[in-house]
C-alpha cells in the first residue's frame, strides 16, 4: 500500500485508512509545534519540518486539536511526541511504519526517537515483535566561549586553499561552508536542517586530506557562519563515530546525556 497525502483527502476518508492516526496537509504541520516545545533534543530537524522549510510527513491523533503526532522526516529519522495513553495510535503508528512508509523508502531502515520514558517504555512493546532494539546518540551542547580556537580559523587556511560560503535557492534556510584546492572540494560542513533558531550540523572531509586539521577548520568557519545568521549550531552523532566526537569537543562542545532511540533495519 502507498499511504495517501493528506492534502487530497479528506478526513472521513483518511479514517477509512486510519481509525485513528490522521495526516496533517503541508499547511497544518504547524499545528503540532506545542507537542514538541519542550523537546531537548532534534530541534533543528523536527521544527524544519514543522516551520515547512524540510520534507516530512505528520500524524496526529486529531486534527484539530492533536494531543498526539508521530513526524517522520524525509530521508532522516522519526520522532513522536504527546499523550502516550492511546493505545489505538501507537498500533496504527507501527502499521503506518511498516505497512507504509518503511516500503516506500530507497533506505529499509527506522531510526525513531521518543522524548519521555513512558513513550519510550511503550515503544519497546510495540516494536519488540518486529525486532527492534534500543540504541543511542550522541548530542552535544556548544559553549562559544569554551574554544576560542573557532574564531582564528582564517589565520589558519594553508596555502593554496580557500574557504567560501554556500546557500541554497532563495527561502532555502539550508546553508554551509566549503573548503577549496585547485577547484575541488577537500571539505564541507553544512546545516542541513534548520529549525527554531537551530542548525544541525553535517561535516565531511575528503579522505585524501584527513588528518590536516582541515575539518576542524572548516567547522570554525561554519559555526562563524551560525553566529552571523543569528543560529545555534546542533551537533550529534553516533558513539562509534569517534573522530566526529573529539571534533565537537576540539571546537567547544561539551558532551550531555545520550538520546535513546528505537532501530529497526532488515538486517538486524
Amino acid at each position: 500500500r502507498t499511504a495517501p497525502r493528506a492534502a487530497s483527502l479528506g478526513v472521513t476518508e483518511r479514517r477509512l485508512k486510519w481509525m485513528v492516526m490522521i495526516e496533517l496537509a503541508s499547511n497544518e504541520v504547524g499545528r503540532v509545534a506545542l507537542l514538541f516545545a519542550d523537546i531537548e533534543h532534534s530541534v533543528p530537524i523536527v521544527f524544519s519540518v514543522l516551520e515547512g522549510t524540510a520534507a516530512g510527513r505528520v500524524f496526529v491523533d486529531c486534527a484539530d486539536s492533536p494531543r498526539a503526532a508521530f513526524v517522520a522526516v524525509g530521508g532522516a529519522f522519526s520522532y513522536v511526541a504527546g499523550d502516550d495513553a492511546d493505545d489505538a495510535f501507537g498500533r496504527e503508528l507501527v502499521a503506518l511504519v511498516f505497512d507504509d512508509l518503511l516500503p516506500s523508502q530507497e533506505e529499509q531502515e527506522l531510526v525513531l526517537f521518543a522524548f519521555t520514558d513512558a513513550w519510550r517504555a511503550k515503544l519497546d512493546q510495540l516494536l519488540a515483535p518486529q525486532g527492534a532494539i534500543r540504541i543511542h546518540r550522541k548530542t552535544f551542547a556548544w559553549n562559544v566561549d569554551r574554544s576560542p580556537e573557532w574564531r582564528t580559523w582564517r589565520d589558519r587556511v594553508p596555502a593554496g586553499y580557500r574557504m567560501e560560503s554556500t546557500a541554497l535557492a532563495e527561502g532555502d534556510p539550508r546553508f554551509g561552508v566549503r573548503l577549496m584546492k585547485a577547484g575541488e572540494v577537500v571539505g564541507e560542513c553544512t546545516a542541513v536542517f534548520v529549525g527554531r533558531g537551530e542548525a544541525e550540523i553535517d561535516i565531511h572531509t575528503d579522505e585524501n586530506h584527513r588528518q590536516l586539521g582541515l575539518g576542524t577548520l572548516t567547522a570554525s568557519a561554519f559555526l562563524e557562519e551560525c553566529l552571523a545568521r543569528g543560529l545555534h549550531p546542533n551537533w550529534t552523532c553516533w558513539p562509534e563515530r569517534e573522530g566526529s566526537v573529539a571534533l565537537a569537543k576540539k571546537l567547544g562542545f561539551i558532551e550531555t546525556a545520550d538520546v535513546p532511540a528505537h532501530l529497526w533495519a532488515p538486517d538486524l
